[in-house]
């Protein structure tokens, strides 16, 4: 069955695999370090590390014929450096992994160590550099491409984080690591901050789905509702209670837990009556609870702000799950209207042109949704669906076995035996 809007198709991963996470994020995760209520130290980063690191030796050792213990010189260097650094002296452990490296300057180990001992101490560049170097002597290590990443975050640098925190996840980092759950997260505040609201809400929901929220999962996700292009540092102080109020609201919908959210959006939408995306987000919990009360907070959010695309896709959505399909026409015309290239306006276009049996114009609607998003599910099983009602069985097929391929790749291997949903 497809996806009963726009919100739960952006739940849903696109060809990528990103890593479900334990508790957090912790304050370390947004700018300034400086004391505040963001700040509460690296801890499980730390953690995070140290177990990175035992991964990496593990690796290493399956990866090549067991060898003799470091020797000599070197050996006696990087032996004194692990010393120190399990001491916590880390300026020395630091002085003599740079002497050992100087000696082997392809030692991925030390390479990690004095990476994450410059991350631990706010060394942000020597971080980025220590692990270019060992992202190039171990290209498929997704953990060193993620720390070049935060490290490139913390510096400004935040193109280059993206596309290295991108490269992290294509690798696959462990699940359930504290590494894994630092990424997702930067990730969103990225994807937030470059106004690509919708992509972020994927990694926010998959963090929330394991985890209870926190102060800093408040405020991203308070972003991504309020649609403001935003890093949480940069988050006006006069604003900031309404982003976190909202956030709450909105991870508590994220999280799959309506009977918080809409007793939160209650309270947001009597405080703030008039304010942007509130009874767009209202709207979303109480569709989730399966209430009928979601048409009437879209329809208000639209009615405020004749503009708005999002409440108009929602509303279109949630009419066709109700069977009201020719009232569902009119608002997806409008969202197609004022967003023509947004795909997922095609999609509620087309599958309500196809519910009201206007096959042919419906069809060429989902098929640009598809040029769009080729790799969006839904709108293949939509295709499937209408070309099925129009006759045309051999395209039918196709978009079926695409719909499967793609959920195969998202979901794992196993969907992959799975048959093709049939088409009505």
């Amino acid at each position: 069955m497809p996806r009963s809007s726009l919100h739960d198709t952006a739940l849903s991963p696109r060809g990528t695999s990103v890593c479900p996470v334990p508790r957090g994020p912790p304050g370390w995760l947004t700018e300034p370090r400086a004391a505040g209520p963001y700040n509460q130290g690296p801890v499980n980063l730390r953690i995070a590390l140290a177990l990175a690191l035992v991964l990496l030796t593990a690796g290493s050792a399956r990866a090549q014929p067991a060898a003799p213990p470091p020797s000599g010189a070197f050996g006696d260097l990087a032996r004194r450096a692990d010393e120190a650094r399990a001491a916590g002296r880390l300026d020395e452990a630091g002085a003599l992994y740079r002497q050992a490296l100087a000696a082997r300057p392809r030692w991925a180990e030390g390479l990690w160590a004095l990476g994450t001992i410059a991350y631990e101490q706010d060394r942000f560049a020597e971080c980025r550099d220590v692990f270019s170097r060992l992202a190039a002597v171990q290209p498929k290590m997704a953990a060193a491409w993620a720390l070049r990443g935060l490290c490139e975050f913390r510096l400004g640098a935040y193109a280059r984080a993206r596309t290295h925190l991108g490269k992290a996840v294509e690798l696959g980092l462990p699940p359930r690591e504290g590494l894994s759950q630092a990424v997702l997260f930067h990730q969103a505040v990225l994807l937030t901050q470059e106004g690509a609201f919708d992509l972020a809400i994927a990694p926010l929901s998959q963090i929330l789905q394991l985890q209870p929220s926190s102060p800093e999962l408040d405020v991203a996700c308070g972003l991504v509702l309020l649609r403001r292009p935003l890093l949480p540092a940069s988050i006006p102080r006069a604003d900031l209670d309404l982003v976190r109020q909202a956030g709450e609201a909105y991870c508590a919908h994220l999280a799959r837990h309506p009977e918080q959210a809409v007793p939160r959006f209650d309270a947001l939408v009597r405080q703030h009556p008039r304010e942007r995306y509130l009874h767009y987000g209202r709207g979303l919990a109480l569709a989730q609870q399966g209430s009928a009360d979601a048409i009437a907070e879209f329809r208000k959010e639209i009615e405020l702000f004749p503009d708005d695309v999002l409440a108009r896709v929602e509303l279109a959505f949630g009419l066709l799950t109700r069977g009201r399909d020719a009232e569902a026409v009119a608002p997806a015309e409008e969202a197609a209207r004022l967003a023509p290239g947004l795909f997922v306006t095609h999609l509620v276009l087309g599958r309500a042109l196809a519910a009201t049996g206007r096959l042919e114009r419906g069809i060429r609607e989902l098929e640009t949704a598809a040029a769009m998003a080729p790799r969006i599910p839904e709108i293949q099983l939509a295709l499937a669906r209408a070309y099925a009602q129009a006759g045309r069985k051999a395209d039918a097929d196709r978009a079926s076995k695409t719909f499967q391929s793609i959920e195969a790749a998202r979901r794992g291997s196993s969907s992959a035996s799975r048959p093709p949903p049939a088409a009505p």
